[in-house]
């Protein structure tokens, strides 16, 4: 199986990177992150200049009876994380620009897979730039503005299910764009308990510099008119949850397990 977006067809041809076994057979590309054996991914520049990012995914088990990364065995982290940068597009929330999902599959069970997408112009992620002394101005501008991206999300169907401020990158102008949506869903109707849990995700990941007045107003954007008033048991759930969170993370930590780390 592969997708294409065709307008890049040009840019992934000139790169070679048009099918699983060149993407799975290159030894130019620069780790950005390698923590899973199971999912990682790289960098590269095509012959014309544009930065590509590639998710490589294995079958971290091949037995007929694993769990691992594909936990149902015609799911697909690829084709849906596609869909979900698609998704994105028409609501207005910036992305990465999805440029090909390919997949290799042996009786339903995804044994290779790869999704490329275009790099962004930014310079840091919103988890760093909170940790820095920013204007006040600044900081009620960005809190605004992510609970309106994550009310847009949620209002047109997509979950992030790790929105993490680390997730979010900032560019020019302080634009946020949404990354890291390997886990998002498409739903008909995004219900309480994931709002719940994206929510406390952000909250989760805060670092101490962010003020218990940043997080109101992103509330206050994210619940729009419904105001915090009217949303105290939300808020309590969220509150709840993400102290959760935090007790499983530093778990996890404690144990050493890749890909968690404490928000100090």
């Amino acid at each position: 199986m592969q997708i294409i977006n065709e307008q890049l067809r040009p840019e992934l041809e000139a790169a070679g990177l048009l099918s699983l076994d060149a993407i799975f057979t290159r030894r130019d590309l620069q780790v950005v992150k390698a923590a899973l054996t199971e999912r990682q991914t790289y960098r590269t520049v095509s012959p014309v200049g544009t930065t590509l990012y590639i998710k490589r995914y294995v079958d971290p088990a091949p037995e007929p009876f694993w769990g691992g990364l594909f936990a149902q065995p015609f799911d697909s982290p690829v084709q849906r994380e596609f869909a979900v940068l698609r998704r994105l597009y028409k609501l207005g929330v910036d992305a990465p620009v999805p440029a090909a999902c390919f997949e290799e599959r042996n009786a339903g069970r995804i044994v290779r897979a790869a999704l490329i997408t275009l790099g962004l112009p930014v310079h840091t992620n919103l988890e760093a730039l909170a940790r820095s002394p920013l204007a006040p101005a600044r900081r009620q501008r960005l809190a605004r503005q992510l609970g309106r991206i994550l009310r847009t999300m949620h209002d047109g169907g997509v979950n992030h299910r790790d929105f993490y401020l680390v997730h979010i990158l900032v560019g020019d102008g302080d634009r946020l764009y949404v990354t890291d949506l390997n886990r998002a869903d498409i739903r008909k109707r995004v219900t309480h308990r994931w709002r719940v849990k994206d929510v406390a995700a952000l909250l989760h990941s805060a670092p101490a510099g962010v003020t218990a007045a940043d997080k109101a107003r992103f509330l206050r954007a994210y619940l729009g008119r419904k105001g915090l008033r009217g949303a105290r048991d939300f808020i309590n759930a969220v509150i709840r949850k993400a102290a959760r969170m935090t007790a499983h993370t530093r778990k996890q930590v404690a144990r050493q397990q890749p890909n968690y780390h404490v928000v100090d």
